[in-house]
């Protein structure tokens, strides 16, 4: 039987597509944000599996302030995204 963070993940791809383009196109985002902002240019956009890296962080320190089952499966969830985005960098996630 699937865990959690696997029926999750086949879950929300359903619904938000194939997750390192997601992040990718999240990425070309927060690029142009934070060269606006600081009035930079960075050489390359931020990278799917940094993004994901950023997100498992944003709920790893949300989780800090209350509990919330969600958060620690969406934490390992965007840790997983973000191993196989950098151990095969270009390759689509696959859930099995």
């Amino acid at each position: 039987m699937p865990d959690q963070v696997t029926l999750t993940i086949a879950e929300r791809s359903k619904i938000y597509g194939e997750p390192h383009l997601s992040h990718a196109n999240v990425g070309l985002s927060w690029t142009g944000l934070i060269q606006q902002h600081y009035q930079i240019r960075l050489s390359h956009p931020l990278p799917s599996w940094l993004v994901e890296q950023m997100m498992a962080a944003f709920k790893i320190h949300r989780s800090a302030r209350v509990f919330h089952g969600d958060n620690y499966v969406d934490a390992a969830a965007y840790l997983r995204f973000a191993e196989h985005g950098q151990e095969h960098p270009m390759e689509p996630f696959n859930n099995d």
